[in-house]
């Protein structure tokens, strides 16, 4: 078998090789430059608070305010990644309504907003991933991406999710 060697290429790529466009835009300002409404101010307000109370830990520390405070974080967080991620969002398995109620009421400790409007938005970011609609792309950067979309309610205003008939009960709240 007779391998073929072949010279590489000088001449230069011409500009329609490809039909890939890629163009670059502003970032998003999430905290200047907008107007903020009355959801963005509230959430900014209770996390921001949360954040200045954990300055008086140092000073106020003992074991059994750590062990609460683990404990919190194990039951939000699987209330986000097993409730509002995989059960809502991708519907990975399936569980008995009350446990369902119990793991999003868990998740929503996590100070990341109401199921139905988390489910909308993450199921919006998988239609649109890393693109210009994407609600939390990485591409804005990694403060945008993990924390700040969740102060820029006017961009997740994606509302259908709640004619859904698997949330026909939490709609009527």
């Amino acid at each position: 078998m007779a391998i073929l060697a072949t010279q590489p290429s000088t001449a230069k790529p011409k500009e329609k090789d490809s039909d890939v466009v890629v163009k670059r835009r502003r970032r998003r300002n999430v905290f200047w430059g907008r107007k903020w409404s009355s959801l963005d101010v509230a959430t900014l307000g209770v996390v921001g608070a949360v954040h200045f109370m954990c300055i008086f830990a140092p000073f106020t520390f003992n074991w059994g305010a750590f062990c609460v405070a683990f404990g919190l974080y194990v039951i939000t967080g699987l209330g986000i990644t097993l409730s509002y991620h995989r059960n809502l969002s991708h519907r990975s398995f399936k569980v008995p309504k009350w446990l369902e109620y119990f793991l999003a009421y868990c998740g929503l400790h996590a100070l990341q907003g109401n199921p139905i409007a988390w489910v909308s938005t993450h199921r919006y970011h998988h239609q649109f991933v890393d693109t210009e609609k994407d609600p939390h792309s990485p591409i804005e950067g990694f403060w945008f991406s993990h924390i700040s979309w969740l102060f820029d309610s006017k961009t997740l205003a994606v509302r259908g999710i709640q004619k859904c008939w698997r949330f026909r009960e939490a709609a009527l709240l």
